[in-house]
């Protein structure tokens, strides 16, 4: 099942956006992407942008081996390819049961695993990130499932593999109609004919290889009925972090525009405080005002009323 983060919402108008967001996130060493995805998530909202935040903050951190995948995916792309240019002769020599086809590739497989694994710890190293034997197996995981399986092969190439993955089948799916090629005859080292076999031996032979066959196959089928329950669960656990981190930005953006409502209303009780402070200092100055005119209008009246009665003293 696919599991890169192609199209998480694709940010409204800001696709183009989210894609550059994506590459960068999943360049940075795993202990850095939640920091660095949070930070994208709150430029996006200062932005005003909430659609493409909701997008970046469903992106998942990858896994130590499938960051090391996404550095062959990005940095070394023709060897990445050129191990994957196996999958299709693996595939013709399942499909045709070629028994010494299959194992001449898969030789040849197995060594390319190992070094292109290696290239990938090597980038790592590079970047200060220590890589130990199991992370290195982990990734030849990815690349061996990246050859039996075209989807996870998509994954790998995109450069946006999110899980470590594993293939624990026998290699492609056989054809079922499929019916064995001759074997290959190899050089003899003496010229002395192999001797002939019993009639008997020879259908014992073909017994245990169907029976061989049939066990492979019914193994595959319990496999495969494994990985889909594990990826049924996978998709479920996955639509349920979507759903939780969606209902958490929108717990954070209300939280956010109380916060907004809070500092305006304390902007406005201290404006208020303010001007009732100055009222009042302008209050009592009147006050103050007020009794001065009080007291010089007293004054005035005396004064005026003793300069009448001076004057009526001169009246006969």
């Amino acid at each position: 099942m696919p599991d890169t983060p192609e199209d998480p919402d694709d940010g409204g108008g800001g696709g183009g956006d989210l894609d550059a967001i994506i590459d960068e996130l999943y360049t940075v060493r795993p202990d850095e992407f939640v920091p660095e995805r949070d930070d994208a998530v709150a430029r996006a909202r200062e932005a005003g942008d909430r659609e493409l935040a909701r997008a970046i903050g469903k992106l998942r951190r990858p896994t130590r081996a499938a960051w090391l995948a996404n550095l062959l995916a990005r940095e070394r792309p023709d060897q990445l390819e050129g191990l994957l240019g196996l999958a299709p002769g693996l595939a013709d020599a399942q499909r045709t049961l070629d028994g010494s086809a299959l194992r001449a590739l898969s030789s040849q497989r197995h060594r390319l695993v190992a070094a292109v694994a290696a290239e990938a710890g090597r980038l790592a190293q590079a970047r200060h990130e220590p890589v130990g034997d199991a992370l290195l197996r982990d990734v030849q995981g990815i690349l061996e499932a990246a050859l039996a399986d075209p989807a996870i092969a998509d994954e790998v190439r995109s450069g946006r593999l999110t899980r470590t993955v594993s293939y624990s089948g026998f290699g492609p799916v056989a054809d079922p109609g499929a019916v064995p090629a001759p074997p290959r005859r190899e050089p003899r080292t003496t010229p002395e004919p192999p001797p002939e076999q019993p009639a008997a031996d020879a259908d014992d032979t073909a017994a245990r290889e169907r029976a061989e066959q049939e066990r492979r196959e019914r193994e595959r089928a319990r496999r495969e009925e494994a990985l889909a329950e594990a990826e049924a669960a996978e998709a479920a656990a996955a639509d349920r972090q979507h759903a939780d981190e969606a209902a958490r930005d929108d717990a954070v953006q209300a939280r956010e525009a109380a916060q907004r409502r809070v500092a305006e209303l304390a902007a406005e009780l201290e404006a208020a405080r303010t001007a009732d402070r100055d009222a009042a200092t302008a209050a009592r100055e009147a006050e103050v005002t007020a009794k001065a005119s009080a007291r010089a209008a007293g004054q005035a009246a005396t004064a005026a009323a003793r300069a009448r009665a001076r004057l009526e003293e001169l009246d006969p």
